[in-house]
């Protein structure tokens, strides 16, 4: 799922990113850049890399990848989808760091 949107933002495959999104993601997405998420998805400003680790809980997911961003996905009924991405924890204790994240639903 995160490597089939970074490989899709990578190459300005607005379809195939926007497929990897969740539905609220896709609306919030198009709501705060006020056009279509197939033009929108790939002016986003984030840093797309490799996955390096990844933890699952039930039905959410983090994955941290090698730039430092990570994504969360959730487990929708068509699949995991990415629920918000381009996130960079914020400073302060570890357990109390929160994300600040490019896109969220």
């Amino acid at each position: 799922m995160t490597e089939a949107f970074v490989a899709a933002y990578g190459n300005d495959h607005g379809d195939t990113a926007c497929a990897q999104l969740s539905s609220d993601t896709r609306q919030a997405l198009e709501s705060q850049e006020g056009k279509s998420c197939r033009r929108a998805v790939t002016d986003l400003q984030i840093d797309a890399g490799a996955v390096v680790s990844v933890e699952v809980s039930v039905t959410n997911a983090k994955v941290d990848l090698r730039t430092g961003e990570s994504v969360f996905l959730s487990k929708q009924s068509e699949g995991w989808r990415i629920s918000a991405l381009g996130c960079r924890p914020q400073g302060g204790k570890p357990a109390d760091r929160p994300f600040d994240c490019e896109l969220e639903a």
